[in-house]
Parts: C-alpha cells; sequence; structure tokens
C-alpha cells in the first residue's frame, strides 16, 4: 500500500508547486501591468495623490488575494495528504 501513496502525493505535490508558482507568476503580471497606468495618473496634477492610493491599495489587493491562494494550495495539500495516509491506515 505505501507504493501507492507516493505517487499520488507526487501529484499532490506537483499540483502545489503548480498553484505556488502560478500565482507567483500571475501576481508579479498583475502588479507591472498596472505599474505604467498609475504612473501616468500619478504625475497628472490634482489626479496624483488620490492615484498615489488607489495604486497602494491595488498592491495590497493583489497581494494580499495571491498570498491566500498560495496559503490555500498549501493546505489543501496538506489535507489531502494527511487524508490519504489515514486512508491506508485502515
Amino acid at each position: 500500500m505505501a507504493e501507492r501513496l507516493a505517487p499520488w502525493q507526487g501529484v499532490v505535490m506537483l499540483v502545489r508547486d503548480v498553484v505556488e508558482h502560478g500565482s507567483r507568476a500571475v501576481e508579479k503580471l498583475q502588479v507591472e501591468t498596472a505599474r505604467l497606468p498609475f504612473a501616468l495618473l500619478e504625475a497628472v496634477p490634482g489626479v496624483g495623490e488620490p492615484a498615489r492610493l488607489v495604486h497602494a491599495a491595488h498592491d495590497v489587493i493583489i497581494s494580499t488575494t495571491h498570498r491566500g491562494i498560495r496559503f490555500a494550495g498549501r493546505v489543501l495539500a496538506s489535507a489531502v495528504v494527511a487524508a490519504q495516509n489515514d486512508d491506508h491506515l485502515d
């Protein structure tokens, strides 16, 4: 039974890594894509200060969202491995 568990754990860890690295790539892309439009708005008199606040909020929301996605991926992977281990104990 233990031999069947290892490949499943490998698949679970692979999916966990895909979520981790995929989320990091998308987060970087989202932040970099928004950088130029925000920079342009931040340079406009009268609009610059509000644009800076929105830009900061945008970056915090993106970062928080992706940290949550990565955390959920790690928790789910751990739960699946734990459940598989429990199933094979019977």
